[in-house]
């Protein structure tokens, strides 16, 4: 008899464990799943993002700089999203602040640092001063 409540106590135990285990193990994929510290990568992406880079390494979604000159106009086409990085420049046509969610109108000024969503071709800026702008691809 005392043989059959040990085995019992020891089972207890063992499944006790094996189940506060499995729920922390939940608990730890719930709060990091797809987080920047989660170190999973599925194939799948990978190969995806790989077959983005070009024979040079570069990424179709690379940046690139242009400075613009006071006066001078820039429309890099419809859908492009540019960032002003130094300098000033006012809106042609209609633009929007993805980070305000602002539309800028004709004449407004470009604030620094922020993507700037241009909708369609006939979009762009015009340099007051000396404009360094980054284009997303």
């Amino acid at each position: 008899m005392q043989k059959r409540i040990l085995i019992a106590l020891i089972f207890a135990a063992v499944a006790g464990l094996l189940c506060g285990t499995g729920l922390d193990a939940g608990a730890a994929t719930t709060k990091g799943a797809g987080s920047q510290n989660d170190p999973v990568v599925s194939l799948s992406y990978l190969e995806y993002r790989l077959s983005k880079l070009d024979k040079g390494g570069k990424t179709e979604n690379a940046s690139s700089k242009v400075t613009l000159e006071r006066g001078k106009r820039l429309q890099p086409g419809e859908g492009k999203i540019i960032v002003v990085y130094s300098g000033a420049c006012t809106v042609v046509g209609t633009a929007v602040d993805t980070a305000s969610a602002a539309l800028l109108s004709e004449s407004s000024q470009v604030p620094l640092y922020s993507q700037i969503l241009l909708p369609d071709g006939g979009s762009g800026v015009v340099a007051s001063e000396t404009t360094v702008i980054y284009i997303v691809n």
